[in-house]
């Protein structure tokens, strides 16, 4: 399965090269197309191996932006066009302007939206204290469990940033889906992490066809080679330690 990482859309003139225009957003919808799967869907399947090569596309949404609710909730799923999505919240964010109300995103939870964490503040939790990085980690899931009444268990790393103490730390605060930004079928190196690609304004089509063709395609010479030889799981841990 692929996963897919949406940050802000925009009707016109994004404003960084992760904000995407509703435009470009339906473009790529018209090339999922009934390869989307609801976050459900993807979590009763994504620990099953025989999965790892299947073309189902999974949306996800970082930094709780308002537009997870005005057009992806409110317009593409309510219209059916998507099955879903999974949406991940910096708490201290919500309510600020651009970002979904506690309103918004309890809408979105009670509706089959998969709600997960993304830290307090959007940090770099690999330079996070002790402190902080519990902080960032179990109040962060400790507020949106009391706001919306179900357990919390996804939880996607700030800026894609991680170590084996950072995913260590998030295991304890009982997360069970941690997701990451690396390219690649859904399936990271550890049995917790997921991998997804991390959607800018420069993969137009071309980049877009080519990545659900073969999600590894881009993946560099030393992936190749460590995978090839068995050892890529041992040359992550050592990069990640």
């Amino acid at each position: 399965m692929i996963v897919l990482n949406y940050h802000e859309l925009v009707p016109s003139s994004p404003s960084n090269a992760w904000c995407l225009t509703h435009q470009a957003f339906e473009a790529h919808l018209a090339l999922y197309g009934e390869r989307l799967v609801s976050p459900r869907d993807f979590l009763e399947r994504c620990d099953d191996p025989a999965a790892s090569g299947s073309d189902a596309v999974v949306l996800t949404f970082d930094d709780g932006f308002l537009s997870d609710y005005t057009h992806v909730y409110s317009r593409c799923m309510a219209a059916g066009g998507i099955p879903g999505f999974m949406s991940f919240i910096p708490v201290e964010f919500v309510g600020a302007p651009g970002r979904m109300s506690w309103e918004m995103i309890r809408e979105l939870n009670g509706a089959g939206v998969a709600i997960g964490s993304h830290g307090m503040a959007h940090v770099d939790l690999t330079a996070a204290s002790d402190s902080e990085l519990d902080r960032e980690l179990v109040v962060s899931k400790s507020m949106l469990q009391d706001r919306l009444g179900v357990p919390v268990s996804l939880f996607a790393f700030p800026y894609g940033r991680f170590s084996r103490r950072v995913w260590d730390a998030a295991l304890r605060a009982g997360y069970t889906h941690l997701f990451t930004i690396q390219l690649g079928h859904h399936r990271g190196f550890e049995s917790f992490l997921y991998s997804r690609l991390c959607l800018t304004s420069a993969m137009d089509e071309g980049y877009m066809r080519r990545h659900l063709h073969d999600p590894d395609a881009a993946r560099g010479a030393a992936w190749k080679m460590t995978s090839k030889l068995g050892l890529y799981r041992h040359a992550m841990r050592v990069r990640y330690r």
